[in-house]
């Protein structure tokens, strides 16, 4: 006898779990339902891409590049391997010699394998003279992953040229305003 109650309570709880779930599942889908409707009548945010871009915002951190100083028409690298050494994944390889004549040093390669860039800008900040920036350029897709290693002159073309430097303000008198 006390078997059969034991089978008919846990058919009772079966049924009774069935019912619940199928609650749950109408629940569910009328929840999903509300959703789409609310978010049916939201302001559209897709971009037709090729022909439509996403404005950048102020600071974007792209693709790490060497612009060309409009006045030399060469970048301003140095050579000095402080990219090198700052970045966390090793992208960079920059190859440097001492010129002899001038006591400089002169660089032979700079090579950054784009591939394993995690564009946190380190490379830019420690760059003593400023040669290196990040660029508004997030379209980075090849088809080999050679085509993502780049060399001096293809970052020079991708980093376009150099803002000009700000002309530094003449200093006011001691006991004149600035207007």
């Amino acid at each position: 006898m006390f078997e059969v109650q034991q089978v008919m309570s846990s058919s009772v709880g079966s049924i009774i779990s069935y019912i619940r779930e199928g609650f749950y599942t109408i629940y569910s889908i009328v929840k999903g339902h509300i959703v789409t409707f609310v978010n049916l009548f939201r302001k559209k945010v897709t971009l037709q891409y090729p022909e439509m871009r996403w404005e950048l915002p102020e600071g974007y951190r792209g693709l790490p590049t060497l612009p060309v100083d409009p006045e030399t028409g060469q970048d301003a690298c140095i050579g000095c391997g402080a990219c090198t050494r700052a970045c966390p994944t090793e992208l960079i390889t920059v190859e440097a010699h001492m010129d002899e004549g001038t006591k400089k040093r002169v660089v032979d390669s700079f090579t950054m394998n784009i591939g394993l860039c995690m564009f946190c800008g380190l490379c830019v900040e420690v760059c003593p003279v400023g040669a290196l920036a990040m660029s508004g350029n997030y379209e980075l897709a090849a088809f080999s992953r050679e085509d993502l290693i780049y060399d001096r002159a293809k970052l020079n073309e991708l980093g376009g040229t150099r803002e000009p430097k700000p002309e530094p303000e003449a200093p006011v008198p001691a006991g004149e305003e600035a207007v």
